[in-house]
């Protein structure tokens, strides 16, 4: 069967159409019926007899099918075994298509547009001439997009799409590309034969088609077509993006801009440098990777030319990143891939690093994002450039005076040290190793002359080295005060000058003696506690980003860290601050203790003297790193990442005085996150401050009455746990909900004296139990009841450490409010009675293997500098991870990697501020004492 068969049907068709449309709708449905009722011979005579009344229309059909012969002759090609089915599909299923409502609906918008037509002037007697004036006039553009929308419809739904984003996003699309064509059809049209023309095939034979498609193929270049084509229609850009008559866009930015757009359609090599610097979509997107950063260091080492207002210039770059929110539809588009990942209150964004113009300010960028058709998607980006800061600020100047004189003194001190009392020492033979004891160390420890400050009786004259000690984080016996000597040097200056040397700080920092009798797995525990701290905040502080700017480059990814077993340990960090308020309520009730000399007798200026000394121990180091992180961050940082402001170290310059007054965990922070307050990890000497406060309170009830003294710590115990069951059910969340819940947690749970204090009461009672001890001799318990109570608090570490698993992992369950409030509650609590435990059973020799790696001494230099590492840890954190040139890949070996880089680094600054700053006000402090210009009382 040929297709030259269709041509009687075709010929119905058109025959019959201008009856058919004079046909009323009831009409055509007899029509179709009488139809069916015609046999084949009706049929064809009803053709013939429409077609013998209807010449011109014959003539025509005749004209058309002596037309498509060629297509019909070509039809003819297709090989028997597929043409023999084709056809009969065809007709089988053309009925169906034209009746389809694709088409109808097609066919709608193709009558209302021709319907629309302005046929207003056209001469109606002549049929060729108002024919080609209608075509004119018919905008066939326009019709075939309509004609797009509605066939891209159906295909795009019934693939899935919803039809709410079908309605804004493919209209919008194809009316796009309407004016594209319209506007440039002809200009695109004209490039790319340009293009096509310019490639050289002169040397290939005419005739030799497959070589002259390989030569072709081989030379011509979509990509420099594609440059050409973007070239002829973009430029100048000015034309689509016209700066708006008023606003916010200065006219200097604009004019530079456009510059560096057209340059950049044209070809220009810094205009092409320029655009590569800035950010392109990069891959793992799925994964929260939406951060498009560039490169910063290729952006700022550019010097473009800029032509503009008619003169030549030359100017610098600019780096500028934009963060945009994500529409709520697209990012639930993006749930729906992924799933629902909890990003624990981290906004999704999207970065794009920008290469732009020296001359364009922040305000100026927001305002680009509005030009010309960008307006139209609603880009409302928050900016931040690069830029330089000036050493203007008033606060600035001070501290590096400040710092200044810290150096220059430290540096004359040593000098003069070395040169005028080091042969004065070496002729004493004053060395760590070799001094005997003093005698008046060997008395007993009721005696009011000693002033103790461990459990060992063993001092040196060139510093104390004990066990025991509490470093200035434990708040409770200062590591640095220990090593002061209280040997009466031979004036007044030679006192002065060692207090600040080098060369005398240095070696007692870092020295490894340690008294034989003393506690020596506090210092392990100290170690270890806080390098869980440094770990926990490590993952924090790469998840957790202080600004909007970035810092995760797979958030969604890394946040899934939190359902492995293992990662638990990273997770319930915050025990580690637990350990030291053990350690600190313990060793200050102790210390206490030994120096009331006789129970009952507690004079009011030994109270007072307490607190002083221990005020001006801790605190201007404390303030000298609070006040040199506020004002030296800007000049820190230099990266794409590195924010212009940061919240921590801003609120410094307004909330310090609550930091001096150790009130920063009460005040000022209702309704604040915990990234918007200064320093939030200083909260813990806060803590440590309070809880010194009461101290002395209940060691008053102890004397008059162990009894009293142990029930009343037991109650303010109780109280605690109460209370922070209260608070946790009323303020529901963990160390992760602190961006989530608006700080809910944070502020009224975690940092809370009230909700922390349970751990230190532990700390207090295990210094009662010490104090009834005779450590003289051995304290006798059973192998089975050691053993027991081994395994009890190795059960205790392991259970809270690895509960929160229940929860946090795939398929988890979520726990009741019950369940939290009680896990809240008494997992501090019992926390601190299982380190108490450790602590207890190491004094009394039932340690083993545990006390013999706890206490080894290499342990004491790193516990000693545990309160300024403590101090300086985030610091280090924050300026290693805005510093970064691309973002943190959050995976198990790279965190412990950046784990290990903080706490080295943390450790080796923090020596700097030890000798440089701790060591010498506590040693300040002790010469004023024995000038008698402080009281030594409460030392």
């Amino acid at each position: 069967m040929k297709l030259w068969v269709f041509v009687p049907l075709i010929l119905f068709v058109f025959i019959s159409w201008g009856n058919i449309r004079s046909v009323q709708t009831q009409t055509l449905d007899q029509l179709s019926s009488i139809l069916k009722q015609f046999n084949t011979t009706q049929k064809l005579a009803l053709l013939i007899d429409i077609l013998s009344k209807q010449p011109v229309l014959f003539d025509k059909l005749e004209h058309l099918f002596l037309g498509a012969i060629p297509l019909i002759s070509e039809m003819g090609h297709i090989k028997p075994q597929i043409y023999q089915h084709m056809l009969p599909w065809i007709l089988d299923n053309l009925p169906y298509a034209l009746k389809s409502k694709l088409v109808l609906n097609v066919t709608h918008d193709i009558v209302d547009e021709i319907n629309h037509v302005n046929i207003t002037g056209l001469d109606p007697s002549n049929g060729s001439v108002f024919m080609d004036g209608f075509i004119e006039r018919l905008d066939l553009l326009h019709t075939g997009m309509r004609a797009v929308d509605k066939i891209l419809e159906p295909i795009f739904i019934s693939n899935g799409l919803n039809p709410k984003y079908f309605d804004f996003t493919i209209p919008k699309a194809i009316a796009f590309l309407e004016k594209f064509l319209k506007d440039y059809g002809v200009e695109v049209l004209g490039t790319m034969i340009k293009e096509i023309n310019s490639v050289n095939t002169s040397e290939i034979a005419n005739n030799d088609t497959r070589a002259l498609e390989i030569k072709f193929w081989k030379q011509f270049s979509l990509l420099h077509l594609g440059g050409s084509v973007l070239q002829a229609v973009l430029t100048p850009v000015e034309e689509h993006l016209p700066q708006p008559q008023t606003g916010p866009l200065r006219d200097q930015c604009y004019s530079d801009v456009m510059t560096f757009l057209n340059n950049l359609f044209q070809g220009s090599k810094w205009a092409v440098e320029m655009f590569d610097a800035a950010g392109k979509p990069p891959t793992g997107t799925l994964t929260g990777n939406l951060h498009f950063i560039g490169s910063y260091d290729q952006c700022l080492g550019i010097t473009p030319n800029f032509t503009g207002a008619g003169d030549l210039r030359t100017t610098a770059t600019k780096y500028c990143r934009a963060t945009f929110d994500i529409p709520d539809n697209l990012m639930a588009s993006i749930k729906a891939l992924i799933g629902d990942v909890n990003t624990f209150g981290v906004p999704i964004t999207l970065t794009w690093g920008l290469c732009l113009p020296a001359s364009c300010q922040e305000g100026d960028v927001s305002e680009l994002f509005k030009l010309g058709f960008l307006k139209t998607l609603n880009l409302t980006p928050s900016v931040e450039c690069s830029r330089s800061f000036g050493i203007e600020d008033k606060g600035t100047i001070i501290i590096i005076v400040i710092l200044g004189a810290i150096v220059l003194v430290c540096l004359m001190a040593t000098l003069f040290h070395v040169y005028r009392f080091s042969d004065d020492e070496e002729d004493e033979e004053l060395t760590t190793f070799t001094l005997p004891l003093p005698k008046a160390y060997e008395r007993k420890k009721d005696n009011p002359d000693i002033d103790e400050t461990n459990f060992s009786t063993e001092k040196r004259n060139s510093h104390v080295t004990r066990n025991g000690h509490l470093t200035t984080m434990d708040n409770e016996n200062d590591s640095m005060d220990s090593l002061v000597s209280d040997e009466k040097y031979k004036g007044f200056m030679e006192k002065l000058t060692k207090a600040f040397s080098l060369y005398q700080n240095i070696p007692d920092v870092m020295s490894f003696d340690q008294p034989k009798d003393s506690i020596q797995c506090v210092y392990g525990i100290r170690f270890f506690s806080l390098a869980w701290i440094v770990l926990g905040n490590s993952f924090l502080y790469a998840a957790l980003s202080l600004t909007k700017a970035p810092v995760t480059g797979n958030l969604l990814e890394g946040v899934g860290l939190l359902k492995n077993f293992a990662f638990q340990a990273v997770y319930t960090a915050p025990f580690a601050i637990d350990s030291f308020f053990v350690i600190s309520g313990f060793l200050i009730t102790y210390h206490f203790l030994r120096k009331c000399l006789h129970k009952g007798k507690l004079k009011w200026q030994f109270i007072l003297g307490f607190y002083s000394n221990r005020y001006i121990r801790i605190t201007p180091v404390y303030f000298i790193i609070l006040m040199t992180y506020t004002y030296f961050y800007h000049y820190v940082g230099d990266s794409p990442l590195y924010p212009n402001s940061i919240a921590v170290a801003d609120k410094c310059k307004d909330n310090w005085w609550r930091h001096i007054l150790y009130v920063n965990n009460l005040v000022g922070t209702s309704g604040t996150l915990a990234f918007e307050q200064c320093m939030p990890w200083s909260w813990f000497l806060a803590c440590i401050m309070q809880f010194y406060l009461i101290t002395p309170i209940l060691i008053i009830f102890y004397l008059w009455s162990s009894v009293l003294g142990g029930f009343m710590v037991c109650l303010l115990l109780i109280a605690s746990v109460v209370a922070t069951a209260i608070k946790e059910k009323k303020y529901t969340g963990d160390i992760l909900s602190m961006m989530s819940d608006g700080g809910d947690y944070w502020n009224n749970v975690f940092i809370t004296p009230w909700c922390r204090v349970g751990a230190y009461c532990i700390g207090i009672l295990l210094g009662f139990l010490f104090d009834n001890c005779d450590f003289k001799k051995k304290v006798k318990i059973h192998k089975d009841l050691s053993l027991l109570a081994w395994l009890a608090a190795l059960g205790v570490f392991i259970t809270l450490t690895y509960s929160p698993y229940t929860k946090n992992r795939e398929g988890g369950y979520t726990w009741t409010p019950i369940q939290s409030e009680v896990y809240e509650a008494m997992s501090h609590v019992v926390w601190a009675l299982a380190l108490s435990w450790v602590i207890f059973a190491c004094a009394t020799e039932h340690g083993g293997i545990v006390n013999w790696f706890l206490s080894w001494r290499g342990f004491l230099p790193l516990s000693r500098l545990s309160y300024v590492v403590y101090l300086i840890h985030p610091v280090i954190m924050v300026a290693f991870v805005y510093n970064k040139k691309v973002l943190v890949y959050m995976n198990s070996f790279e965190m412990v990697y950046m784990f290990l880089g903080h706490l080295i680094t943390s450790y080796v600054i923090g020596v700097l501020f030890a000798v440089g700053i701790e060591l010498p006000f506590v040693r300040l402090l002790q010469v004023f004492k024995s000038r008698g210009c402080i009281s030594k009382v409460g030392t």
